[in-house]
């Protein structure tokens, strides 16, 4: 217990600092990390959204530019036709600003940037600003892939769409357009950034809704884990009755409920160690109160060192050793070190050996001893003989000890799926219901019923509960038939050393 006690101070004095410092540090880190894991999701997914936007809008810009080219090819080639099938080698150059004006109203939107200007060198020129308008990037070549009119566009860059105009089966010009870098004109770059600005609101606002809820979620989680750091701290320093309240079915809630049972179960192992230091020290003090009795006796002259002192002195002195050698033997059954030594043996030769030296004792008392039910054939076991003669001998003497005359006594063996069942039933006065789970404690005694008066130890009973450990069993208590008290054993057939 010292030790556990121990353990928890030295575990609330490490892992817990304060209250304030592990708020600090355990609330941040969990709202650290949501934030962070929110945060990246809504950037991954910001990012994605704005990328196959910007993939989508640019799909749609080429296609309109694709529908734009095949119309403005239309429109070169019904020119052309006007001016009797003239090739682009024969017919002047045409008026680009009209043709793209014409166009527009073809396609029934909005004119373009204004029409570009024809410099010098017959190549029309453009307003700043209008370099990825449409009219900016479309040219018209002689079918020699000489130029017509229109910007200079080499075909042989990648991307370049050409189009060949074709009157009567024939090419008479080719259309060749440029492919947008960019989104082309201040429209369409505002419908792009209004959208990104809508991308990032709504993350921002993400982000915001999850700082919050990450605060919020740390609290919950930590506000549990504050009280059971407090409960701790005063379990560790001996406040044993201390209770965390559980509001939670998650593991935290496990953890409160764990920490609540092992208080309990630190208080109980408490007061039984509280209890078993002033059961022990009675209990040593009594025969060692005699045994100095005597000897003063002795030494003042008041008694005679004859043989009758002679041997009272060693009764007391062998009572002491039996209740030493009986602590001694539960302190290294606690250990899981009591010493077994297992061999083939009979189950009912052992009983019956036990019967026969306890009858002379029990006719003595007035009592009867005997059989509950004699078994019919032998029971082959795997015990350590001596170990089970002492835990029936124990049980025997409590009844011997306890049992009103004139009484009853009966001890039942039976076999059962791999076990053996032995039984020692009594007549009165019984136990009370209350006392019963308690009667495998050392040195407990249900005085109501059974008094110290009777002699005993107190240690009998526990010594068999260990035993019945030892081998693998299992011992309980519970109201006889006979009107006393009923002490069931279970063991196995082949009983192996505990942690073999």
């Amino acid at each position: 217990v010292e030790q556990l006690r121990g353990d928890l101070h030295r575990f609330s004095t490490i892992r817990w600092h304060t209250d304030a410092n592990m708020r600090t540090r355990l609330a941040h880190t969990l709202s650290f990390w949501l934030l962070g894991a929110v945060a990246l999701s809504v950037l991954a997914m910001g990012g994605l959204s704005a990328w196959n936007l910007r993939q989508g809008f640019n799909a749609y810009l080429q296609a309109r530019d694709l529908e734009r080219l095949d119309a403005f090819v239309a429109l070169v080639a019904d020119r052309l036709a006007q001016a009797d099938g003239s090739t682009a080698d024969a017919a002047p150059p045409p008026d680009m600003g009209a043709l793209l004006r014409e166009l527009e109203m073809r396609l029934g939107v909005p004119a373009p940037a204004q029409p570009r200007r024809v410099p010098p060198d017959g190549l029309p020129g453009g307003p700043p600003g209008a370099e990825d308008s449409f009219g900016a990037r479309v040219t018209l070549q002689r079918p020699d892939g000489r130029p017509w009119v229109g910007p200079p566009i080499d075909g042989d860059v990648p991307g370049v769409i050409e189009r060949p105009i074709v009157l009567r089966g024939e090419v008479v010009a080719r259309a060749l357009l440029r492919p947008l870098a960019l989104a082309p004109d201040a429209i369409d770059r505002q419908f792009l950034l209004s959208q990104y600005l809508g991308i990032a609101a709504v993350a921002a606002v993400l982000l915001g809704l999850a700082l919050g809820g990450a605060l919020w979620l740390a609290r919950q989680w930590v506000r549990p884990l504050l009280a059971v750091q407090a409960a701790t701290t005063r379990i560790a320093q001996g406040e044993l009755d201390v209770r965390v309240p559980v509001e939670r079915d998650d593991e935290i809630g496990d953890v409160v409920r764990n920490v609540n049972a092992m208080a309990v179960s630190l208080q109980r192992i408490e007061g039984a160690r509280r209890r078993w230091l002033a059961d022990l020290s009675h209990e040593l003090r009594t025969p060692l109160t005699v045994l100095r009795g005597e000897i003063e006796a002795l030494v003042d002259g008041v008694r005679q060192p004859n043989q009758a002192a002679l041997l009272s002195l060693r009764e007391d002195a062998l009572r002491l050793g039996r209740l030493i050698d009986d602590l001694h033997l539960l302190a290294m059954a606690d250990l899981q070190a009591l010493p077994c030594h297992f061999a083939d043996a009979d189950a009912v030769q052992i009983v019956r050996d036990v019967l026969q030296r306890h009858a002379g004792l029990a006719a003595d008392a007035g009592l009867t001893l005997g059989w509950g039910q004699e078994p019919g054939a032998p029971v082959a076991v795997h015990w350590d003989a001596a170990r089970i003669e002492q835990l029936l001998s124990n049980l025997l003497q409590n009844s011997l000890r306890y049992t009103d005359a004139p009484g009853r006594i009966a001890l039942t063996l039976q076999q059962e799926a791999g076990r053996v069942h032995l039984v020692v039933d009594d007549s009165a006065p019984g136990v009370p219901a209350p006392d019963l789970p308690r009667v495998f404690e050392p040195l407990y005694r249900a005085d109501a019923a059974r008094g110290r008066h009777n002699g005993g130890s107190g240690l009998g009973l526990a010594i068999c509960a260990a035993i019945a450990a030892a081998h693998g069993g299992r011992i309980d208590a519970s109201a006889s038939a006979l009107g006393g008290l009923r002490v069931r054993v279970e063991l196995p057939l082949r009983a192996a050393a505990v942690g073999a």
